[in-house]
């Protein structure tokens, strides 16, 4: 039987932390002084591993995302990874702006040219066919606006 810890020694920054320092997890771990099971590492090596990962490849985070919003929506999801990597452009450049995608986590001034995954039809879904990927911006503006208002918006300007 494994001892129950208070205190454990992160696995990547070496530093000893207190056991509410580290994610709860379900089956597997070190547990705590709850007889609660830890992930090794802190809560912010953990951030910072999973921020270096998204930099590297965002597509296993956006189809884990589109699961949960589905499931919430109760909106059809039948996509893969895969699915994903077929509609990504190649040149790594917004289809809708014509400008890169920075590939930073969604925060602060890289979220609006983050990528991000489209329905093309919302209440298709996520499914093969009516996915695209875009820039968090576009995307928020498709999502907060009408067809019509988007027209509206853009007739306006083009008169200025």
């Amino acid at each position: 039987m494994k001892k129950l810890r208070e205190f454990k020694l992160c696995n990547k920054c070496n530093k000893e932390l207190s056991f509410n320092k580290f994610r709860e997890r379900k089956d597997t771990g070190w547990k705590d002084i709850n007889n609660k099971f830890r992930y090794s590492y802190c809560r912010k090596c953990e951030k910072k591993r999973f921020k270096e990962a998204y930099k590297k490849d965002p597509i296993p985070q956006m189809l884990s995302n589109s699961k949960i919003r589905a499931k919430t929506k109760k909106l059809p999801h039948n996509i893969t990874s895969d699915d994903i990597r077929e509609v990504w452009p190649k040149d790594n450049i917004c289809p809708v702006l014509k400008k890169p995608f920075e590939m930073g986590f969604k925060s602060g001034k890289t979220k609006s040219m983050a990528p991000s995954l489209d329905k093309i039809i919302p209440s298709k879904g996520y499914t093969k066919g009516n996915i695209v990927v875009i820039s968090d911006i576009v995307n928020r503006l498709k999502s907060d606006a009408s067809l019509e208002n988007l027209k509206k918006i853009i007739n306006f300007y083009i008169k200025k």
